[in-house]
């Protein structure tokens, strides 16, 4: 299932954070996962974050509007990044069709 921090996040890339997306322990008890392929919130990236949850659990979990999910943890960077995040997800306020990694079928010879 795909979901959406309620929070607009802008991680300034002269600060050199950068955080991770990670669940509640409470509900990872219960089987949730919250942002499981790809944690990282690079320094640069401003947008809301896409969650990509999936319940590993037995019974169906309830979740409600507003209900405290997730975590971010900030970190900082070692160096300070030339470029902030300019991937295919900056900016994102909506549902975001990823891009890659697709594969270009062979034509036939």
């Amino acid at each position: 299932m795909l979901a959406w921090t309620k929070e607009f996040v802008g991680l300034d890339i002269g600060t050199r954070i950068a955080a991770r997306v990670e669940g509640k322990s409470s509900l990872a008890r219960l089987g949730l996962g919250v942002h499981v392929t790809a944690p990282t919130i690079h320094a640069g990236f401003t947008g809301q974050i896409q969650l990509e949850m999936v319940n590993h659990g037995g019974v169906p979990i309830r979740l409600k509007s507003g209900m405290r999910i997730c975590q971010l943890i900030f970190e900082t960077t070692l160096g300070t990044p030339e470029r902030g995040y300019q991937g295919q997800f900056s900016g994102q306020t909506a549902a975001s069709k990823s891009k890659g990694p697709l594969k270009k079928k062979r034509k036939a010879a």
